[in-house]
């Protein structure tokens, strides 16, 4: 039982408890899909080892030394994002579309003059997107009437209110709205679903904007054309919103006294992170390039504002009158420190002819920790709950361009492994991408163009504890991207 509840307090939105902060919301804040340039985003993202391109600030700093000129790029993008829904033998879908930026840099070059020993050192000054929240969801479905997995939001909160977990986001609401009244011979709470057996429609929609991007300041050195060091400190800046509303309608007309419930979640995000990372490219011979870097956690301070509100109907005949039901807004400041991160790569490159690349990153995503720091609110069970649901991540990626004249023809895929243990229902809930693009690069000016299409399926738990149906969701993000850049 101990085992069930994680897995579906981890993947639900509705805890119940007034506070939104929970570890979802730290793996969310870990997870980086890195945008850049498109040159970057068309291969993959698997640049660890090949430098010369901005998106290395963020990835591996050392990349930043192989510059020999002064470079600026500017990368804006279409996001479009699809969601499928398969909830009590329903399929619903949603879409979203968003121009963003995904790159804006500057890298400065000074070149020592000399053959050998320290050739260059090279400043870049810029922003990289990390990630990208932008995403509708829509799920809906009947449930059974009778049935024996039958359930209702309701239900979680009248459970809530007769173990005297009273939430004034919550259980107030619902009271207050008359969809759960007091027996004052049972000296319980209840609902008109339960009573009557359900047979309700069930409809939760879920609206997410944001992302986080990092303003990078980076240097980076050459030494003998044989070894390129570098570091950058980068500063997040985080922006998330959740809209989600959740409706429970008897279509019917079976459910007596009940006509619908609606009770609405709203969630807005703000927060500033600070990391560090450094790294290394070692070119044995011409034809081998292998990198490594070190990412230190990401220390941010969040605040969230988070409020609930609730309407209610009921049958005409009744002469009950519509509800509409607010809470007071919460407002809650914490702090979360990221897991570190490793990075090894290698690239070979096949003279002017081609370049294949490969990048391997580690990052274990239960090290993750959350802290509220003097509040009067800890946050020690959700730290538990990171250490007993997320595990270690193994993520690949791989890339190669083909040169042909001033056209370069490029391709790639990544795959990012699931965060959670194999003991949790989505320890397969992996997000594989394939990319792809094509560029044109002159003496001083190059154009490049990327498309970049990620896939992830998961389970999606709409509240606790008695919802054992479960959505399946399918989703996939399709990115199309431009650089424009110049060389001086």
């Amino acid at each position: 039982m101990e085992k069930r509840y994680l897995i579906l307090i981890a993947s639900c939105f509705f805890l119940a408890s007034g506070r939104a902060q929970s570890e979802v919301d730290a793996l969310r804040y870990s997870q980086n899909f890195y945008g850049g340039t498109a040159r970057a985003i068309s291969m993959g993202g698997a640049f660890g080892a090949l430098g010369g391109d901005f998106t290395s600030a963020s990835l591996n700093p050392a990349g930043i030394g192989v510059y020999r000129s002064t470079e600026f790029t500017f990368t804006p993008t279409l996001l479009y994002d699809n969601t499928s829904s398969d909830y009590l033998g329903q399929t619903r879908g949603d879409n979203r579309y968003r121009f963003m930026l995904n790159n804006i840099g500057l890298v400065h070059s000074n070149l020592t003059g000399k053959d050998q020993g320290w050739i260059s050192v090279s400043f870049g000054l810029g922003y990289n997107q990390l990630n990208s929240f932008n995403r509708n969801t829509n799920m809906k479905g009947i449930m059974l009437s009778g049935g024996a997995n039958s359930s209702s939001l309701l239900d979680n909160f009248t459970n809530n209110a007769n173990a005297g977990d009273w939430s004034d986001f919550y259980e107030e609401l619902a009271w207050s709205a008359n969809l759960m009244p007091y027996d004052t011979i049972a000296q319980e709470y209840w609902n008109d679903l339960n009573e009557a057996g359900y047979g309700q429609t069930q409809q939760r929609r879920i609206k997410e904007s944001g992302g986080i991007g990092e303003y990078v300041f980076s240097v980076g050195a050459n030494y003998s054309n044989k070894l390129y060091m570098g570091a950058t400190f980068g500063i997040h800046r985080l922006r998330y919103t959740n809209y989600t509303d959740h409706t429970e309608i008897d279509d019917a007309g079976i459910i007596p006294y009940f006509d619908s419930f609606t009770i609405r979640e709203t969630l807005e995000t703000r927060g500033t992170g600070y990391t560090f990372k450094a790294g290394v490219i070692f070119r044995p011979i011409s034809l081998i390039r292998i990198g490594a870097a070190f990412h230190i956690p990401t220390f941010y301070k969040i605040r969230e504002d988070f409020y609930t509100d609730m309407s209610s109907t009921f049958d005409e005949d009744t002469d009950e009158p519509d509800y509409f039901e607010k809470s007071p807004v919460n407002q809650f400041d914490y702090w979360l420190r990221t897991p570190y991160k490793a990075i090894g790569s290698v690239a070979v490159q096949l003279g002017r002819l081609a370049i294949i690349s490969a990048d391997y990153e580690y990052m274990d995503y239960s090290k993750a920790n959350m802290d509220s720091r003097g509040t009067d609110y800890d946050l020690l069970d959700q730290n538990d709950r990171i250490r007993a649901i997320y595990t270690a991540a193994h993520n690949i990626r791989a890339g190669a361009e083909l040169h042909l004249g001033p056209v370069y023809l490029r391709g790639g895929a990544s795959f990012y492994d699931s965060p959670y243990k194999s003991t949790e229902v989505n320890h397969e809930a992996w997000h594989i991408t394939v990319n792809g693009g094509l560029g044109f690069r002159s003496k001083s000016v190059f154009f490049d163009l990327a498309f970049a299409h990620r896939m992830n399926d998961y389970q999606y738990f709409l509240y606790i504890p008695e919802d054992v149906n479960g959505a399946k969701i399918s989703n996939t993000n399709t990115q199309l991207a431009a650089t424009l850049g110049f060389k001086f």
